[in-house]
């Protein structure tokens, strides 16, 4: 019996176990042979024998077929260690305890050749808490198993966690088990690892199970694979998941950037191959049970190799300095011949639209045309158009320039997408427009500048060319002289002699009298329009943008940039004072500081685009609301002060030269119009007080800590999630909001702290 019980614990089926399971129930159960000879305190033992029985069988035969079926690579590693090492390890046992009995070992065979139950059973008691143990984890391996004993789905990442959860335990035997299992897992899920880190391929087995995955909608080459949380164990924290993502995904891009053409084979011949020895030495030395932060310090170290050599052979520095030459004179408005003829020839393409449709529609959708449609084509001759203007205003010395051939290449007009039109500001066309950076798919400007920060970019050119364009309009309207001082003059002798005469000129200066009188509020609402837009496109233009791409600048140099000099314009420049010292004059300076590493650049100008987004007030919703609906309001107001010009001109062919429009009725056109336009001044002057208001609840929450600054450092603490180190820290308004608000004080005034009006003119105190 002893022998079939040593038996039947190695995996072999024996009726012993049967049997003694069988209760006695009555007298008659007593006279079986086995409940003859064995006793009931044996019979707890037997059970205990039996239970290490029923789990020996279960684990092994869930292991094979988990180790042949399995679909993690990773949990396929763990079942075939806990099958052929840790049961292994118990069969172990049963040979080492079968043989000392047949040797007589007097620590198990007492007198008269006797072998207590309670010997065996007290030297297999340890390994009933080892097989409950593992059978606990290949329950977790088991799909098939009930979902209620596990939080998520078998994975590699599933078991990581499980078996790093388990080291910690007060039984060191099961401590034993869960470090060598770790180990097991670790090492299978590295090798899928190091195939992605080194070579940039994902794994063809069990990839499945790899927290990498292809991205379904890719919007450029570095956005080609994604990351997977719930397969992303928690041995990887979160800058060591940014850090494995963008070295596999560099080392793709620059595979493909190899297998481009025979151009790009010439120039270089897989650079990460020259890195491959140096990469698998740092993962060599890794020590097992796996360090999370020596695990994410070596994955940072190689994604820093990546960047600093390989990167930089397909995105030289001089190709991301043109870039930002590109964003600052065309997407930033930095180049303002570019703005003023885009946002003219977008006019002209709409004036005879207007012409049209003006006599045609009513009053107050005068100079409302967001019911009217633009062909993408149109889209395409404006800025055809504009581009060609400013070929033709370059210099001799500028016709070989590279940043406007690189504009050409890379800019495009677009309809903007329905779903971004809502907290958009883009009044170029009637049509939501932007002017977008594009780059061919294989392009390795990829690196630098993502799909986001593109979008960024046109939603910021959209806006700045929005407030441009109303303050071109507004500005256009001081043109109008007949509509502010017109004082007729004496008809000539001999006509101005006669009584006829002096009473038509007396009547014309009365009736011009009458509409300088009717008109000059209208014409101190339009003055503190061009006041306040000019002071909002001089705090944007000159103020943040300047100053901010002046800090990112010095950086970029390798100066000092913690302490900045003050702003350097307050208006856009023209061509020839924003064209700025070329980049690559400045690199020789401070070689040793001058940042080159394109990862290290992307994740600076990242920080310095969302503190330059935070720092133009788009991360305020409200005050895009209040200065999207003053914007509509302005071409309303300009498209009125026109319709009143034609109107009056009718009315004096009318009066004085007696030219009658059969098909117009002006009198009533100028009644309906100076009504239209007392109701639009009304709503600018509420736009205007709520314009300011917004700006000074701003410049409160800044000075409190929960504006403009909070949200510039949550943008840069999510955006520092790839692993690069870089010291870069963007500028931010402190100041200047201040001296923007002081500014609308001296416009809008104040008469409390909580309460704020608009007044006609400006305060003498």
């Amino acid at each position: 019996m002893l022998h079939e019980i040593l038996l039947s614990l190695s995996g072999l089926q024996s009726p012993i176990w049967s049997q003694a399971r069988v209760r006695p129930s009555g007298e008659g159960d007593q006279e079986t042979p086995f409940n003859q000879y064995v006793s009931p305190p044996e019979r707890v033992m037997l059970d205990t024998l039996a239970r290490l029985h029923d789990l020996h069988v279960q684990i092994r035969t869930t292991t094979t077929q988990l180790s042949k079926h399995h679909k993690s690579m990773v949990c396929r590693a763990v079942s075939s260690s806990v099958a052929d090492v840790h049961l292994g390890s118990f069969l172990s046992k049963i040979i080492q305890v079968e043989s000392a009995i047949l040797r007589k070992d007097a620590g198990y065979v007492a007198a008269y050749e006797i072998v207590p139950l309670s010997t065996i059973v007290a030297e297999f008691s340890p390994w009933t808490r080892r097989l409950e143990w593992l059978w606990s984890v290949v329950q977790h391996l088991d799909p098939s198993a009930a979902q209620s004993a596990r939080k998520r789905p078998p994975s590699g990442a599933s078991i990581l966690d499980l078996l790093e959860d388990e080291t910690h335990t007060g039984y060191s035997d099961i401590e034993e088990m869960a470090v060598a299992l770790l180990t097991v897992a670790q090492k299978s899920w590295m090798r899928a690892t190091s195939l992605w880190v080194l070579y940039g391929k994902l794994p063809a087995a069990g990839n499945q199970d790899f927290c990498v995955k292809p991205n379904p909608n890719p919007s450029s080459a570095m956005d080609e694979f994604i990351i997977d949380p719930a397969l992303a164990p928690k041995l990887l924290r979160r800058g060591a998941i940014q850090a494995l993502l963008s070295a596999g995904s560099a080392l793709s891009q620059l595979r493909s950037q190899a297998t481009s053409g025979a151009a790009a084979l010439q120039a270089f011949e897989d650079p990460s191959m020259a890195l491959l020895q140096n990469h698998l030495t740092v993962l060599c030395s890794l020590q097992y049970p796996l360090n999370p932060t020596l695990l994410g310090s070596a994955l940072l170290a190689i994604n820093q190799s990546i960047s600093e050599n390989a990167l930089s052979q397909i995105l030289p520095r001089s190709l991301v300095m043109q870039l930002l030459q590109v964003i600052l004179r065309y997407m930033l408005l930095g180049q303002g011949e570019f703005a003023v003829s885009l946002i003219r020839h977008a006019d002209d393409r709409l004036r005879g639209r207007q012409q049209t449709l003006a006599t045609a529609r009513p009053i107050r959708k005068i100079g409302r045309l967001d019911d009217l449609a633009v062909k993408e084509a149109e889209l395409n001759g404006v800025l055809a158009k504009t581009m060609a203007e400013i070929a033709a205003l370059q210099r001799e010395d500028d016709l070989e320039d590279d940043t406007f051939h690189l504009a050409r290449q890379f800019l495009s007009l677009k309809a903007a997408p329905s779903e971004h039109s809502m907290r958009l500001i883009a009044t170029l066309l009637p049509t939501p427009t932007l002017l977008r950076l594009a780059f061919p798919a294989q392009s390795p400007l990829h690196i630098f500048l993502s799909s986001d920060d593109a979008k960024i970019y046109a939603h910021i050119n959209a806006y700045l060319l929005s407030i441009h364009r109303a303050e071109l309009h507004l500005s256009a309207l001081w043109r109008l002289s007949s509509h502010r001082r017109c004082h007729p003059s004496p008809l000539g002798p001999p006509r101005s002699t006669s009584q006829s005469g002096r009473a038509r000129l007396e009547a014309g200066r009365l009736k011009d009298a009458q509409r300088n009188s009717r008109t000059r509020g209208h014409w101190t609402c339009a003055s503190k329009l061009l006041f306040l837009v000019n002071e909002l496109q001089a705090y944007l233009q000159g103020e943040v943008i300047q100053s901010s791409w002046t800090h990112f600048r010095e950086w970029l140099e390798g100066k000092d940039s913690h302490h900045l000099s003050s702003a350097r314009s307050s208006r856009p420049t023209t061509a020839s004072s924003a064209g700025e010292p070329p980049m690559s004059e400045a690199v020789g300076r401070d070689k040793e500081r001058v940042p080159t590493d394109p990862r290290a650049l992307a994740d600076a100008h990242r920080r310095y685009l969302h503190a330059l987004n935070a720092a133009l007030f788009l991360a305020n919703d409200g005050f895009i609301e209040s200065l999207k609906e003053l914007l509509d309001q302005i071409d309303h107001l300009v498209a009125l002060f026109s319709r009143l010009q034609t109107v009056w001109q009718g009315l004096d062919l009318q009066d004085d030269e007696g030219v009658v429009d059969a098909f117009s009725n002006y009198a009533q056109d100028e009644v309906e119009v100076l009504a239209e336009m007392d109701r639009t001044r009304s709503a600018v002057e509420a736009s205007l007080s709520k314009i300011v208001d917004k700006i000074r609840d701003m410049e409160k929450e800044k000075e409190t800590g929960s504006g403009v600054s909070s949200n510039i450092d949550d943008g840069m603490s999510e955006m520092n999630l790839d692993g690069t180190e870089t010291d870069f820290v963007p500028w931010q308004a402190r100041t200047v909001v201040d001296r923007l608000v002081m500014k609308l004080d001296g416009l809008f005034g104040r008469q409390d702290e909580d309460r704020h009006e608009l007044i006609d003119g400006y305060d003498d105190d």
